[in-house]
C-alpha cells in the first residue's frame, strides 16, 4: 500500500486486464497481376479484392507461377547452349518473397490468367477494384 504525504481524497485504480498493447494493422499491402487462376469454387475472382493470409491460400485460389521452358541446343563439338525462359509473370514469386519474409494478411486482384489476350487497361481496372 501507498504512504500518503499530505491529507486529500486519493482514488486508485485497479487494472482488471493485464498490461498489453492491441496490434492493429496500419495498412494492408494488396497484389495486382496477372494469375495461373482466379477461383473460389465456381465463382470468379477476376478483378475482386481478396483476402489472403498465406501462401497455400494464393495458391488454392489463384494458382501457382507459370511453368518454365528452357532451350538447350547442343551443336556438333560436343557445346551446348542454354536459352533461359522468359519470366512474364512475376506476382507468384513476389507473394512467396513477401511470405517467406514474415509478411501477414495481404490483398490480391488478379487482373487475367496467364492465357489470356493482355490489355493496357487491366492493371487500371485492378487499381479501381481496390
Amino acid at each position: 500500500m501507498v504512504t500518503y504525504k499530505t491529507p486529500n481524497v486519493y482514488v486508485e485504480e485497479i487494472s482488471t486486464f493485464p498490461p498489453s498493447v492491441a496490434e492493429v494493422s496500419t495498412a494492408i499491402p494488396a497484389f495486382i497481376g496477372y494469375t495461373e487462376k482466379a477461383k473460389r469454387g465456381s465463382e470468379d475472382l477476376t478483378n475482386t479484392p481478396t483476402r489472403i493470409s498465406s501462401l497455400l491460400d494464393y495458391e488454392t485460389l489463384f494458382g501457382k507461377a507459370q511453368a518454365s521452358k528452357f532451350v538447350v541446343t547442343a551443336n556438333g563439338d560436343g557445346i551446348a547452349s542454354i536459352e533461359p525462359p522468359e519470366f512474364k509473370y512475376l506476382m507468384y514469386y513476389a507473394l512467396r518473397m513477401y511470405f517467406d519474409n514474415g509478411g501477414g494478411s495481404c490483398y490480391i486482384v488478379s487482373v487475367g490468367n496467364y492465357n489470356g489476350t493482355k490489355k493496357n487497361n487491366d492493371f487500371r481496372a485492378g487499381l479501381s477494384a481496390l
